[in-house]
């Protein structure tokens, strides 16, 4: 799908060019046609002028390119009355041919025209004694014309071929992030599908034995019906995650901003990840800066504290510590929580917020890459930023910075 995609960018980018460049070379031809023809007007004009310094004036163009240049074929004659040629120049013709060119432009109705089978263009003027005519050949013409045609045929080759090199590079930059979240996608499909696949098969296992035993009692089969809790609850959660995810990209979610005291917030979501804290064995350290107030949007915040809580006790070791820190500083409001388990290795530390990312240590803890991913564009949606930094000496730190409110 992806090849197709980008063939098909490259393709309507040739297309255009190709229409562009055909536009621009066609008209560099017509002005190389326009040209000489003009140049073939003037050079009749002056050749008329010459033989005849007496004849009734005729307009010039005042932009005359014809000076000093010299025609193949060219030549005047001076016809009376009777059709007897009077005086002629060399016209470099075999007579029969010039004869024959004369024939043709005196009974021609047109003043100036083209005869084509000599490839010579006329001009007439009649005077009171016969009629003056000009021939001037067209081979240049065509010569110059022909040239102008391959010349621009091969800069359009070359420029398509230039634009092609050029158009596959830019479909490459363009498709990248697509192709990226395509195997992030794929990946994401297939660990989903795992993840799902595996308590479905403790469900039905469960609920085989439950079936199995229908004269047991409730109590003496509680650790089937637990078993089967616990994996519905997984199943629920990885897909109450994957929903919000898509609301939230989708923008659906209208928020409605106010000030905030989030030092209450920051509270609450201790007390709230206290009795989870303690069922692992890790404490919780406060230094929440009271009375700290921000534009945002109270439960979209509280979501986000409650992801990184969350994920701060998962990853956290046994026994082990978790520092929780809101504090003012230069206008900007800094929330950071720190957990000092397993680092984040640095080749998974630039990836840690993209869609369906899983670490190597997240697939041992069993999550699945979507929490932080969820925070990251919940933090978009309020006008936060979220970083992280990780380390074998600190631990992990998720940092949020936001806006102070302004002091009235």
């Amino acid at each position: 799908m992806l090849k197709k995609l980008k063939l098909k960018i490259i393709l309507n980018n040739m297309l255009l060019v190709g229409i562009v460049l055909a536009m621009i070379f066609s008209a560099f031809c017509l002005l190389v046609y326009f040209k000489e023809e003009s140049r073939i007007s003037d050079k009749l004009e002056e050749n008329i002028i010459s033989l005849m310094p007496n004849a009734p004036h005729i307009p010039t163009n005042p932009n005359n390119t014809t000076e000093g240049f010299v025609y193949k074929t060219e030549f005047t004659v001076f016809v009376d009355s009777n059709g007897n040629i009077i005086s002629d120049t060399d016209p470099k013709l075999d007579r029969s041919s010039a004869d024959k060119a004369i024939e043709i432009a005196l009974n021609s109705d047109k003043q100036r025209g083209n005869i084509k089978t000599l490839e010579l263009s006329y001009l007439k003027a009649s005077l009171n004694e016969g009629t003056v005519i000009s021939f001037v050949s067209r081979e240049h013409l065509k010569t110059r014309l022909n040239e102008s045609i391959n010349q621009s045929i091969v800069s359009c080759v070359i420029s398509l071929l230039l634009f092609l090199y050029i158009s596959k590079l830019l479909a490459d930059i363009a498709i990248a992030p697509v192709e990226e979240a395509w195997k992030q996608q794929k990946q994401f499909i297939a660990d989903a599908s795992h993840d799902l696949k595996t308590p479905l098969t403790v469900i039905l296992a469960n609920n085989n034995i439950l079936s199995a035993h229908k004269d047991e009692s409730v109590a003496s089969q509680m650790k089937w019906i637990e078993s089967t809790n616990e994996e519905a609850g997984r199943m629920s959660d990885l897909i109450n995650k994957m929903l919000e995810l898509a609301k939230s990209e989708a923008n659906k979610e209208e928020l409605k901003f106010g000030e905030v005291d989030i030092s209450e917030v920051a509270e609450n979501s201790i007390l709230q990840f206290e009795v989870v804290a303690f069922e692992r064995n890790v404490s919780i350290e406060s230094g929440i800066q009271p009375g700290i107030i921000a534009k945002t949007h109270a439960p979209t915040f509280s979501k986000i504290l409650e992801i990184l809580f969350d994920n701060a006790i998962k990853y956290s070791n046994e026994g082990g510590k978790i520092s929780v820190a809101l504090y003012e500083s230069s206008k900007k409001v800094h929330f950071t929580i720190n957990n000092g388990g397993e680092y984040i290795k640095s080749e998974d530390l630039p990836h840690i917020f993209e869609r369906f990312y899983r670490s190597s240590k997240e697939r041992k803890v069993g999550g699945h890459g979507l929490g932080l991913s969820l925070a990251k564009k919940k933090c978009d949606m309020i006008g936060a930023k979220i970083s992280v930094e990780s380390n074998e000496i600190d631990g992990t730190t998720f940092t949020i910075t936001m806006k102070a409110r302004k002091q009235k």
